[in-house]
């Protein structure tokens, strides 16, 4: 009885995916030796789950007599389908000097091996059942049995060029779109990773746009990854943007949708995630300092710090970067023309932001006002300005627009 049955297994299993794919023969075979040695479904499904994480190095297990019993089975499942290659030839050399077995030895129990192969009837890899040496698909549930059947992957080679996606079987309701998509793909494939069919699409191109489509599919699919160039990279840094860009596709007005007027919440950068809004109450028409002004200084002025706006739209922005719909340039210019310095009480566009607490780095305001022939003052404290109406963002983003070069969007038609 072996008393440990996961490394004893793990070794087989090891064999069997040493040359990257599994025939029929042989996942008949290992399948056949868990049911003769009674190993526990889950004991044998850790033994596969080490050696497909490549987490299992050969291991002595109990008895020399186990051990050899152990060669004996990593022999029958190499010969299942064909002679030993050289990887497994590696594999076995290096198990029989771990136990001390020699090359006569060795070559003995090959023998023995294949004559019992040869007079042994072919096992089903899906159900265990027995079929003729000859048959060529399993009498009880039509699998099929024959070497000449294509082997299974194990793994994908990624392309060291362009974009490639894999996935695995999902019960989704977007899977089999997402498989539509994904066989239409430059190229396609599939293979099997713990017992699960995986799917690889490859764009040779690496237009991130060409790939869209099947990230947008597969939002709600949790086993999936990206690779770049041969390179796995973390999914939302290449499809941060998918899930926004569905919902553009299916808007009313894309243009709208992505300036944020779907929502009442208009931002100049041409992206919603930007989350800097043309609002009276947004936090980014503080982000600079109150600076004296005039002959003696008795005067302030509001000056932008346009470098933090600019910092803030980049970082806001770095999840969504692939997107094909973000206007390339358009932040850079909507700074550029966004007033260096405001001279509040000259302006009509701007108005002081009002507190009634004292923060770091506001200035107190008293402004007089008359009403009914009587004069009051309002006092207040203000670390900012805000914006009067829209008539300052129709200015600039009508000379960011057109600075860029962009004449599809209406900056009059989006702030009607």
């Amino acid at each position: 009885m072996i008393t440990d049955p996961i490394p004893f297994m793990a070794n087989i299993a090891l064999i069997a995916h040493a040359d990257g794919k599994l025939s029929p023969s042989e996942l008949g075979q290992l399948e056949a030796i868990r049911a003769d040695f009674k190993f526990k479904k889950g004991d044998f499904n850790k033994a596969i789950s080490l050696v497909e994480k490549e987490q299992h190095k050969l291991t002595n297990v109990g008895t020399f007599a186990d051990q050899v019993k152990n060669l004996e089975l990593m022999l029958r499942v190499a010969y299942a389908d064909d002679d030993l290659d050289d990887s497994e030839t590696e594999l076995v050399t290096s198990f029989c000097e771990k136990i001390g077995i020699t090359q006569e030895q060795l070559d003995r129990v090959c023998d023995e091996v294949i004559n019992t192969l040869k007079s042994q009837d072919q096992l089903c890899p899906a159900c265990g059942a027995s079929s003729e040496a000859n048959a060529k698909f399993c009498s009880k549930c039509g699998a099929p049995l024959s070497a000449e059947e294509e082997a299974v992957k194990l793994e994908f080679e990624i392309p060291l060029s362009g974009i490639s996606i894999e996935f695995a079987d999902s019960t989704a309701t977007s899977f089999h779109k997402a498989l539509q998509i994904a066989k239409a793909a430059d190229s396609y494939e599939t293979c099997q990773k713990s017992k699960k069919t995986w799917h690889l699409a490859h764009y040779d191109s690496g237009s991130i746009s060409e790939a869209l489509p099947l990230a947008e599919a597969l939002s709600g699919i949790r086993n999936r990854a990206v690779h770049q160039n041969g390179v796995e990279v973390p999914w939302d840094e290449i499809f941060g943007f998918a899930w926004c860009a569905s919902r553009r596709s299916s808007a009313y007005n894309p243009i709208e949708y992505c300036f944020g007027k779907d929502e009442n919440r208009i931002n100049p950068w041409g992206c919603k995630q930007a989350r800097l809004d043309w609002t009276q109450w947004a936090d980014w028409f503080s982000y600079g300092s109150w600076q004296k002004a005039g002959m003696l200084g008795g005067k302030v002025v509001w000056v932008f710090d346009k470098a933090r706006i600019m910092h803030e739209v980049r970082t806001n922005l770095h999840q969504y970067r692939f997107c094909p719909h973000i206007i390339q340039g358009l932040p850079e210019a909507v700074v550029k023309h966004l007033p260096d310095s405001i001279t509040v009480e000259k302006n009509a566009d701007w108005e002081f932001d009002k507190n009634y607490e004292q923060t770091p780095g506001s200035i107190k305001v008293t402004i007089k006002e008359k009403s009914d022939g009587f004069t009051y003052s309002d006092d207040f404290w203000s670390d900012g300005v805000r914006p009067v109406g829209l008539d300052a963002l129709r200015k600039i983003m009508s000379a960011a627009l057109s600075e860029i070069g962009v004449g599809a969007v209406n900056s009059t038609a989006l702030l009607t």
